[in-house]
């Protein structure tokens, strides 16, 4: 078995303990969005937002018009009150271990524009040798390109590459293609596959 030189983080459910479903939702109904309206909107233009197809002010804009719902000017601020904003410091420590022993570490992550935009202020991504962030370059996972796409940004292989996400359905690809992945249940069970992998066990 080839020995790991690159590894993906996930950062909701992940680096950050709070995944980030329940917050958008609930932001939506906030908003005055039914149950069957969050759902909606979250399996329609949620989508194309995650991907980039559609930028921030059309997303607002299209709930706006189609919902009837009010949505205030500086919703974007609304995202720092995210609780994914605050890491789990022993996980993300890992990114710093990952680099003692020569292995990049590298962020593929499902993200909208705001998140994204507030992750950046905080200056968390600046802690990763690459970020690959779905509204930046137009596929989200599980779409197969979006992992073809981070390995070829880290010039590396499947094969020498980690992934952890705390979703098996975005696991999935990723195995497929040769990746060895964790699937993220709890921080200690993180941190113990991912420093396997490093010391290569």
């Amino acid at each position: 078995m080839s020995r790991i030189d690159t590894i993906f983080f996930d950062w909701g459910g992940v680096i950050a303990d709070d995944p980030g479903d329940d917050f958008l939702k609930d932001l939506l109904k906030r908003l005055g969005a039914t149950d069957t309206q969050t759902q909606e909107i979250y399996d329609g233009y949620m989508r194309q937002f995650l991907r980039g197809e559609i930028n921030e002010d059309a997303y607002w804009q299209m709930i706006r018009e189609h919902y009837g719902l009010t949505v205030h000017e500086n919703i974007s601020d609304d995202f720092k009150n995210w609780r994914g904003l605050i890491t789990n410091e022993a996980v993300f420590s890992l990114v710093d271990a990952a680099r003692a022993e020569g292995i990049r570490p590298a962020l593929l992550t499902n993200v909208i524009e705001p998140t994204y935009g507030v992750l950046d202020a905080a200056g968390y991504y600046a802690k990763f040798d690459a970020v690959i962030a779905s509204c930046k370059v137009g596929y989200a996972k599980p779409q197969p390109e979006i992992y073809q796409l981070a390995l070829d940004r880290l010039e590396t292989t499947a094969e020498r590459s980690l992934f952890i996400d705390d979703k098996q359905r975005n696991l999935d690809p990723a195995a497929a293609m040769g990746f060895r992945t964790i699937l993220a249940e709890n921080p200690a069970q993180i941190i113990e596959g991912v420093t396997r992998c490093i010391k290569g066990k």
